[in-house]
């Protein structure tokens, strides 16, 4: 039999050979867009919205702070932990910050305690809660007292509530208590010097 007398149709490949190549591509697609972007400027949901309602005990100190305090005035709000090591390495540009006029600085101590450490105690606890206390007091005595408001987020749930996914995060909130700012990962000069000081001035 000629090649001419085969069939057109067996010389046609089944659609469902296609199916796994056009999954492929896509996922190898998706996969390179995902690689060029900087995790470090992916948007929030946050921005534009009122920072989420919360209220958590203030570290050394009687009392609790919530959201409805950064009503009124500009604040900055970083959480971090003691050990996180780009909150150490961005710790000079918070320093930095806290002498900059009129804005508040509202450090939140995220999940200080690990779970390997906790090893099911609870969180919340008297003594997790003074373990806590006394080792986010004396990293800031050593490192320096960038926050005039430090609170502690044991369980993690207000970190949750911000979307953090990992240490260091900050969100500038403006005197409307509206979040316009995020920064996953360390603070650095150029995003001081680029971003943030220029809507620093611009909101006070």
């Amino acid at each position: 039999m000629s090649a001419m007398s085969v069939p057109e149709t067996s010389r046609r490949m089944p659609r469902w050979v296609f199916v796994p190549l056009a999954l492929f591509l896509g996922m190898a697609v998706f996969l390179a867009v995902g690689l060029t972007r900087n995790p470090q400027e992916i948007p929030s949901p946050l921005i534009g919205q009122p920072a989420p309602a919360f209220k958590l005990p203030l570290v050394g100190g009687a009392g609790v702070f919530g959201a409805e305090q950064f009503q009124g005035q500009v604040s900055l709000v970083n959480l971090w932990a003691t050990w996180c090591a780009g909150c150490k390495e961005e710790h000079p540009i918070l320093m930095a910050l806290a002498r900059q006029p009129g804005l508040q600085m509202v450090g939140i101590n995220y999940k200080e305690l690990q779970a390997s450490e906790l090893a099911g105690q609870d969180p919340l606890s008297p003594e997790a809660h003074q373990k806590a206390t006394a080792r986010s007091q004396a990293w800031l005595q050593k490192q320096g007292q960038a926050f005039g408001v430090n609170l502690l987020d044991l369980d993690g749930r207000v970190g949750m509530d911000f979307g953090v996914y990992g240490l260091p995060e900050t969100y500038l909130v403006d005197r409307q208590g509206v979040v316009r700012f995020k920064h996953a990962g360390a603070l650095t000069p150029e995003v001081l010097q680029q971003k943030l000081l220029p809507l620093l001035r611009s909101l006070q």
